[in-house]
Parts: structure tokens; C-alpha cells; sequence
């Protein structure tokens, strides 16, 4: 299982997600941002190494992380992750300033499009949002912590 740290980070009344496209299927899908835990790395260190490395942004960690597990098939292959999801913000206002941002690996492989999207933006679109939970949760209740 794949342990990951991914970031809630909100932007009038929109969440910042990641759009992939799985070249196996074919098929397009979200995920929030945010990547792999290395081996003794913490899930906020993790979360804030991320987002520096793909949006060359430095972020405030606002929550306590929540854990959620998915799997999902991805390039053919059956995935589990458990994913440390933290609230966070990002410390410089103009980091919020983009509609889509393409996103690059530290070797410089493109990897996604960060963008803005609301929960029912994403249903509509009839895509998923890996963790699956979380877009049940954001879509009741705007945030992850429990009602």
C-alpha cells in the first residue's frame, strides 16, 4: 500500500485537484494535490515537499491529516493508497492566481493540470476524485471533518 499526502486547499468555494489521464484506459481523473511519503518523511513533510516541487509553492498546513484508503486501477495495474489528507493554504496570495497549471516531475516530466474545481463541477463531469470518500465529503459537507 502506497502511502501519500495530499492537500485541501480551497479557493472560492473551489478545491485545487490534479487532472490525470490514465494512458492504459484512456480514461481521465482527478486527484487532489499532493504525492508519496518518502521512507521517514511525515506526512506534513511530505505534503509541503510536494507542493513545492510541483507548483513551486510554499503552503500552510491548517488540519491534522485524515486518513482515507482507495484502490483503483491505474496504467493496468490494481493500486492501494492510504492517503493523510490535510486542510492547507498556500502562504503567498498570488499562488492562487491561475486557472490550469501544468505540472512537472523535479526531472521535468509533465505529469498533470492543476486546476479549480468544485465538487459538483466533478460529478458533472462524470470523473472520478481519488480518494473516492472525499468527494462525498466535500460535496455534503465542504469539508472532511466529521459533522
Amino acid at each position: 500500500m502506497r502511502k501519500v499526502a495530499l492537500a485541501i486547499i480551497r479557493k472560492n468555494g473551489r478545491y485545487l485537484v490534479e487532472k490525470f489521464k490514465d494512458k492504459a484506459s484512456g480514461l481521465y481523473f482527478y486527484k487532489l494535490m499532493g504525492g508519496g511519503i518518502e521512507e521517514n518523511e511525515s506526512p506534513q513533510n511530505a505534503l509541503a515537499r510536494e507542493i513545492k516541487e510541483e507548483l513551486k509553492s510554499d503552503i500552510n498546513i491548517i488540519s491534522e491529516p485524515l486518513i482515507y484508503k482507495d484502490s483503483f486501477l491505474y496504467l493496468g495495474i490494481q493500486r492501494e493508497i492510504e492517503a493523510y489528507i490535510m486542510e492547507a493554504n498556500f502562504r503567498q496570495e498570488r499562488d492562487y492566481a491561475f486557472t490550469q497549471k501544468f505540472v512537472y516531475s523535479p526531472e521535468g516530466i509533465f505529469l498533470s493540470i492543476a486546476m479549480w474545481k468544485s465538487p459538483a463541477e466533478i460529478i458533472a463531469e462524470k470523473l472520478e476524485l481519488y480518494p473516492r470518500p472525499v468527494l462525498e465529503r466535500l460535496s455534503d459537507y465542504g469539508s472532511l471533518k466529521q459533522q
